[in-house]
């Protein structure tokens, strides 16, 4: 068995990321991580006090990544152009991710576990930064913003069921258009 000292947070979340991603969500409990990380299981609990706490922990990671990937995805572009960028980054990074998505869409506690909050505010942030470069009414930034991330999440939930297989328009041509719409409603 590997004594407790060659665990780490990150290891730990990484066991838990890639049984999720295996397995889904399910998966990820203390005694399956264990047993891939090869030690008891009580070990686990110096570093997460329950299996919500390990989710949070996993989710924050999810959101770390996230952000990466739209900074980088986003770089040196601004409004419109930049939030497209930005909406099918998330978009496809969760269909790519979909039993983690889903996992982490389901933790309880988000908003009040300060390392989550941090990094999906961050994402917040950029996204009304995107929408302030064309729209200037702060009503009308809310409601792109929330326009946005619920087709953000309605296509990564369909794409969980099987949904949006029709050949008659190419999924992520719909997307953009609908994208598009969202944004042309808000000016008028």
């Amino acid at each position: 068995m590997v004594q407790k000292r060659d665990l780490s947070v990150e290891k730990i979340i990484q066991t838990a990321t890639d049984l999720i991603n295996a397995d889904g969500a399910d998966a990820a409990t203390f005694g399956n991580i264990a047993k891939v990380l090869n030690c008891r299981t009580q070990a686990l609990y110096f570093y997460f006090k329950n299996h919500n706490d390990l989710l949070l922990g996993v989710a924050t990671d999810f959101f770390a990544t996230l952000n990466q990937e739209v900074q980088t995805a986003c770089f040196d572009l601004n409004g419109r152009e930049a939030l497209i960028k930005m909406a099918t980054t998330i978009r496809n990074y969760g269909r790519q991710n979909l039993d983690l998505s889903l996992a982490v869409m389901r933790t309880s506690g988000l908003p009040d576990h300060l390392s989550a909050f941090n990094e999906t505010r961050h994402l917040s942030e950029m996204m009304q930064q995107y929408i302030g470069d064309f729209v200037s009414d702060p009503v009308q930034q809310l409601s792109i913003s929330r326009g946005v991330r619920a087709m953000i999440i309605g296509e990564v939930v369909s794409e969980s069921v099987g949904w949006f297989t029709n050949p008659a328009i190419d999924r992520d041509d719909s997307f953009v258009d609908n994208l598009m719409r969202l944004f042309d409603e808000s000016q008028k």
